[in-house]
């Protein structure tokens, strides 16, 4: 059977979600796949590109809201949190390859109505952003627990949706009273 594109994104994917970020590499995948690493570089330019597939990927998993900025970054924290390191995965794909990302990219059209296209964009991304550091931090500690540096703190845990959607709503009332930008 001939090697796809799509058996190296599955198996980076499957790596991603037992291995986390750092336990992924093109020697890894390829191993897992039986084939040499050189071989990977046919159907994909580097491991940058491969990231921005499995990013691709992960988003695909929950299509966001498209009528609710609250219900879209719950919709993207939930699809984040399915997959280890997912929120630092989604953060490199972003800077790296925006386009690869969608979902992230068209959450803008739920606020065009509020505010220019320019603008719009930047409330998008300030939406993205808080999500992607909310649930980095959220999978930072889960590992760092997982590894015995920290204890679980059940507390902590029962409070994380409580706090997110805290934040969330606070990022969009004050969208919702803000002028345009100081220049």
């Amino acid at each position: 059977m001939a090697l796809s594109r799509t058996q190296i994104v599955d198996e980076a994917y499957t790596t991603l979600c037992e291995q986390g970020l750092g336990g992924l590499s093109m020697r890894r995948v390829a191993q897992e796949l039986g084939v040499q690493p050189g071989a990977l570089y046919y159907h994909v330019a580097s491991k940058q590109d491969l990231l921005a597939d499995v990013g691709a990927r992960i988003l695909a998993g929950a299509p966001l809201s498209t009528t609710d900025a609250r219900g879209a970054a719950a919709d993207l924290r939930s699809a984040l949190l399915r997959v280890r390191d997912g929120a630092e995965v989604v953060s490199f794909v972003l800077a790296y390859r925006p386009e690869a990302l969608g979902p992230c990219l068209e959450l803008y059209r739920l606020f065009v109505d509020r505010f220019p296209p320019r603008h719009a964009e930047w409330a998008a991304r300030t939406l993205v952003h808080y999500v992607l550091g909310f649930v980095a931090e959220e999978q930072n500690r889960a590992e760092l627990v997982r590894t015995d540096i920290l204890d679980e703190d059940p507390e902590r845990a029962a409070d994380a949706a409580e706090a997110f959607e805290f934040g969330v709503d606070a990022i969009l009332r004050g969208l919702g009273t803000a002028g345009p930008p100081a220049r």
